[in-house]
């Protein structure tokens, strides 16, 4: 997060935002050759979107400014100081002009980590509606952090967004009671609906008739596709494999097989379910 210092913000945004999470101050005066150089690099290395710190920049031609300079014991611009708690930390202040190696260095510890980079790219995909690419980042952040909860609802989120309601029954059956939020009881409600219209009267008409013809492969192809429908992909697939294993070429069992497959994006069960197929192609 970047913002410029003013007056009447001083308050809140340095002194008060330190108390929740590290305050770089960027002393500097734009009309200076150093400052020129050195502004957009810290800009780029601490990036807009970064929750782990905010660069605080203070225009040092605000007259009203000034003294706070003055009161840090500053001699040289451009300048960096570290506030965190309210106070200055007095190991973490630089001055004068720096090279890009000195900058990287002195901001790496405020690097945004990569799943908190993850989660914000799946939010995003889930916002486009793009779940496939949801799914793909937000796994990827639960791999990095599997003990952030938050992280997990998302991918909960996006498993229901693509129809995975095993996946999402699963996940959410691990959410601690202490971090079951307004998030959490909005995904129980939404598969809790899933789930119900996943077990409809039809679907247990079509079982029944599956149960008493099973080597009818039309029959279990429909049954499959009923399914998957349902977002019971992997109880669909289990069917066409039977298909496939038995006759490679009977309908459009493999084709139904694939688009099945797509839409599960790169899931484990996917993934798994993938491998069994080109097992009996090659």
């Amino acid at each position: 997060m970047i913002v410029d210092i003013t007056p009447q913000n001083f308050h809140a945004e340095l002194i008060d935002a330190s108390m929740k999470k590290p305050v770089v101050i960027y002393f500097h005066a734009p009309q200076m050759p150093e400052c020129q150089g050195m502004t957009p690099l810290i800009e780029s290395l601490v990036g807009p979107a970064n929750e782990q710190v905010t660069l605080a920049k203070v225009d040092m031609n605000d007259p009203q400014l000034q003294p706070l300079a003055s009161q840090l014991g500053l001699r040289a611009l451009p300048a960096l100081v570290l506030f965190h708690q309210g106070r200055p930390d007095e190991q973490r202040i630089i001055e004068g002009p720096q090279d890009e190696a000195t900058l990287r260095q002195y901001f790496a510890a405020f690097a945004p980590k990569e799943e908190e980079e993850l989660l914000a790219k799946g939010q995003q995909a889930l916002a486009d509606e793009q779940p496939s690419i949801a799914y793909a980042h937000l796994t990827k952040a639960h791999q990095l952090a599997p003990e952030r909860h938050d992280i997990s609802l998302w991918l909960i989120q996006a498993a229901l967004d693509l129809n995975l309601l095993e996946e999402a029954q699963e996940r959410l059956g691990t959410i601690p009671m202490v971090t079951q939020d307004g998030h959490f009881h909005t995904l129980s409600s939404r598969l809790a609906l899933a789930l119900q219209a996943a077990d409809s009267p039809e679907l247990r008409a079509l079982e029944a008739r599956h149960a008493e013809q099973p080597d009818d492969f039309a029959l279990t192809q429909e049954l499959a596709v009923q399914y998957n429908q349902a977002g019971r992909q992997e109880e669909a697939l289990g069917l066409l494999l039977e298909i496939l294993k038995r006759d490679l070429a009977f309908g459009d069992a493999r084709k139904t097989y694939l688009d099945i497959l797509a839409t599960m994006g790169s899931t484990p069960a996917a993934q798994s379910y993938r491998r069994k197929l080109y097992s009996l192609l090659y």
